[in-house]
């Protein structure tokens, strides 16, 4: 017994027989893969710096606020809303909890915006327009809020100057000799130009600060398309995990039903399994012609070596001279190797006679050359009527088929030496009703004499003939084919005959070992 099966072949064999089941778990793996994608998004981060001019100074107006002050401005309406207006399908109450966070630093004095959303692009996108609309509505109200103290002052100054031209006028129209009201008026023009010299000095400081610092400010550093996602589950190929999962669960799944389908995939275990012995395993692959099998080196002809061997010793071993084959199915291949077993038996200097019993799907005589004319048929319908005919005779009613006919006449010999062959024949009545006359036994008994083995290729197990004829035989072998049989199947074949009194000497596993 030669074990031909390996864990590869059986492996690859389960997935080309469920492919359609591994492309269907793939295709669910992607679409799952797809959905929670979809669901979960990768989210990317980008970061936008805002920075307030370090030489800023802070008029007496405290135009230019603590950089403070802007950070909180980053989530205010005025800069939120444009910003969100572009990306509905940004949820604002989201974005402002979690998306965006806003934080400063007071001693190099920067705003970090900080975007977190699903889309590299839109991330960078996100944090540059609200840096930008920042920047912009600041500086902007920082040049206005300049522009109006300066309008204050101007109208200030131009009132002081008024007052001024007042009292110089009240002072010039007043008599020399009204010293108290004279000296009244001087000071209040002192008065009047100190102050004005003061809202002159804070206008052209006021200028400067316009001029110099009118856009405190600016963006030191833009967002950049973030390259990797910055959650973990966005460092994840979603689709590509899914499938690979799916696919394993396929895997499994096809092993699990594999397992318990109960597939023939080695010998060992089929032995085990039966408690019978496996007396051959033949892989899978064009048979060897008979006229070349004896010579032939393939890794076929060398199974049906080892079948022999192993056949020769339990025949040996229980002094057995007629041999039964039968299979579990139609088609399993039991013909070959009845006509193989026959010609090495013959090629071992034996003397073997090979019978075609399987009057149902006669194919033995073509792999000898022999025509299926006279044959096991046409002999027992003979037998039949020379039974008939004898019926009449006093003590003739158990008249012996070798006494009565030339059953020479039905045995044809082969091109192969050692080696005679009966045909089937074309029944012209039911096969079953000729298998089950005594004459069939009759002439069993007379032809293990002048041979040292019969050989008989028995229909399937689907028909009743092969539980007669294995009953007649001293042995019967089953011929199992591996790619169709089941371990269930077989063992109540075994059961079956046994129970029905055939005696049972092992298995023959055919087309063991098919990769696909």
């Amino acid at each position: 017994m030669r074990k031909v099966d390996t864990p590869m072949k059986v492996l690859v064999r389960s997935l080309v027989r469920w492919f359609w089941l591994l492309i269907l778990s793939i295709v669910i793996g992607f679409i799952v893969g797809s959905v929670v994608k979809v669901l979960v998004p990768a989210t990317y981060q980008s970061v936008a710096y805002v920075q307030l001019s370090t030489q800023a100074r802070t008029s007496q107006a405290q135009i230019i606020q603590p950089i403070a002050v802007y950070a909180t401005d980053v989530t205010s309406d005025a800069v939120l809303n444009p910003v969100l207006s572009r990306y509905p399908q940004i949820d604002r109450t989201n974005f402002i909890a979690k998306q965006l966070v806003v934080t400063y630093d007071a001693p190099s004095q920067t705003v970090q915006i900080q975007v977190t959303v699903p889309g590299a692009k839109i991330s960078a996108a996100m944090a540059n327009q609200l840096a930008q609309l920042l920047v912009a509505q600041q500086n902007a109200a920082i040049q206005a809020q300049y522009t109006k103290a300066l309008q204050l002052l101007n109208a200030r100054i131009a009132d002081e100057q008024k007052q001024i031209n007042l009292l110089s006028q009240q002072y010039d129209n007043t008599p020399p000799t009204s010293t108290n009201v004279l000296t009244q008026l001087d000071n209040q023009i002192q008065q009047e130009r100190t102050l004005q010299n003061n809202d002159i000095a804070t206008q052209q400081a006021l200028t400067t600060e316009q001029a110099l610092y009118g856009s405190p400010l600016s963006i030191v550093r833009s967002a950049t398309v973030a390259t990797k996602p910055s959650s973990i589950i966005g460092l994840i190929p979603i689709t590509s995990v899914m499938v690979v999962v799916f696919l394993v669960l396929g895997i499994v799944v096809v092993a699990i039903i594999e397992q318990s389908a109960g597939r023939i995939n080695e010998a060992y275990g089929l032995q085990e399994k039966l408690a019978v012995p496996v007396l051959g395993t033949l892989r899978w692959t064009t048979p060897v012609a008979l006229q070349a099998l004896s010579a032939a080196q393939t890794p076929y002809a060398e199974d049906c070596r080892m079948m022999l061997a192993d056949v020769l010793f339990q025949a040996e071993t229980e002094h057995i001279h007629t041999i039964a084959l039968t299979g579990t199915r139609s088609g399993a291949g039991t013909s070959t190797i009845a006509a193989e077993l026959a010609l090495l038996l013959s090629q071992s200097q034996r003397q073997v006679l090979l019978i075609d019993a399987n009057m149902y799907q006669p194919s033995i005589h073509t792999l000898v050359s022999v025509p299926n004319e006279a044959g096991l048929a046409k002999m027992l319908e003979e037998a039949r009527t020379v039974r008939v005919n004898s019926l009449g005779i006093a003590n003739h009613s158990s008249v012996d088929l070798a006494d009565r006919m030339m059953l020479d006449n039905f045995i044809c010999p082969t091109p192969f030496p050692g080696l005679y062959f009966l045909p089937a024949g074309k029944p012209r009545t039911s096969p079953s009703d000729l298998v089950n006359m005594p004459e069939m036994g009759q002439f069993l008994k007379w032809a293990s004499h002048p041979v040292d083995f019969i050989i008989i290729d028995c229909p399937s197990l689907e028909h009743s003939e092969a539980h007669v004829l294995g009953a007649l035989s001293d042995q019967t072998m089953i011929v199992i084919d591996a790619t169709k049989d089941r371990l269930k199947f077989v063992a109540n074949s075994k059961n079956d005959l046994m129970n029905a009194g055939v005696k049972l000497s092992g298995v023959i596993v055919n087309k063991l070992g098919r990769w696909i």
